[in-house]
């Protein structure tokens, strides 16, 4: 299976929220990582069939998606940032009524609210009101609706904010599972969704699609540009309005900073092995900030 996005570019009024993206995707987990207002969110609407580019084209083997209407639609899950559900439905009901909106047979339906229940972990919560969910299971619920269907590819958009850590475990271990015979396109700005699971970081800033790689190899190119320099309490204001720091970490009577910088920023600075977190900073210090 291979997903194409050729130039999709996208405007709303004089904002430009894409500009030229071009892309390959096959099967696997693909994270696209951008600050708020990077343009991730009007990108996988594009790719849900929600959302038309102003310019370009997206093709599933060769196929525009646009022609192929219903025929994609069938074949894609879109969980949205923002899902909503009818709190006074039970998970069971809930899903039985999505699966009814999708066309899918009552008997299939059925059977196949079973297996994404199982799969999302909430079999034992079936007959709960979805209401009364915590915020991760709500998005297990969102998820489940998604696989309904056993869809091809699957669009997640931001599918861990405002999650508790372990939550946050449980649902990208989640996507790695489904991952195994399908496209999977998370969007997020939380570097430790993606760090094990990703197959490629696609990095989307203002609209532009900046970098596209594994992420061991977006590490190798930040490796000489990540330090750590001990520095006196009064010396942080310096550092932080000349250099990108990271992390301050108070030592003793001393205070160690982790600096993403192209130069050395001081002479006993140490080179240090990058992170997400680090790649990030490189990226989007200005958001950071």
């Amino acid at each position: 299976m291979n997903l194409t996005i050729e130039k999709v570019s996208k405007s709303f009024g004089d904002k430009k929220a894409l500009r030229n993206i071009n892309l390959e995707i096959t099967t696997g987990v693909y994270a696209i990582l951008g600050a708020n207002g990077s343009g991730k969110t009007t990108l996988m609407r594009i790719l849900a069939s929600v959302m038309k580019p102003c310019s370009g084209r997206v093709l599933l083997d060769g196929q525009d998606i646009t022609i192929m209407g219903q025929k994609y639609r069938d074949v894609i899950g879109y969980l949205p940032q923002h899902v909503g559900l009818y709190k006074n439905f039970t998970a069971e009901k809930f899903l039985l009524y999505i699966a009814a909106l999708k066309g899918i047979s009552n008997e299939r339906a059925r059977k196949k609210v079973n297996e994404v229940l199982e799969l999302v972990g909430l079999s034992e919560h079936r007959k709960g009101r979805v209401g009364k969910f915590s915020g991760g299971m709500k998005r297990r619920v969102g998820i489940a609706q998604a696989l309904l269907n056993d869809p091809k590819i699957l669009i997640v958009d931001e599918p861990t904010a405002g999650l508790d850590p372990k939550e946050r475990i449980r649902f990208r271990n989640l996507l790695s599972e489904i991952a195994s015979n399908r496209i999977v396109l998370l969007s997020t700005h939380i570097v430790s969704d993606i760090e094990y699971i990703a197959k490629e970081v696609l990095i989307l800033k203002e609209g532009q699609l900046i970098q596209k790689q594994p992420p061991l190899d977006l590490l190798k190119g930040i490796e000489d540009k990540v330090w750590t320099v001990t520095v006196s309490e009064n010396e942080i204001t310096h550092f932080q309005s000349m250099y990108k720091v990271g992390n301050i970490t108070r030592v003793e009577n001393k205070v160690q900073l982790r600096i993403v910088s192209d130069t050395k920023p001081h002479q006993n600075a140490m080179n240090e092995n990058p992170n997400l977190e680090d790649l990030y900073l490189y990226y989007f210090d200005e958001e950071v900030a």
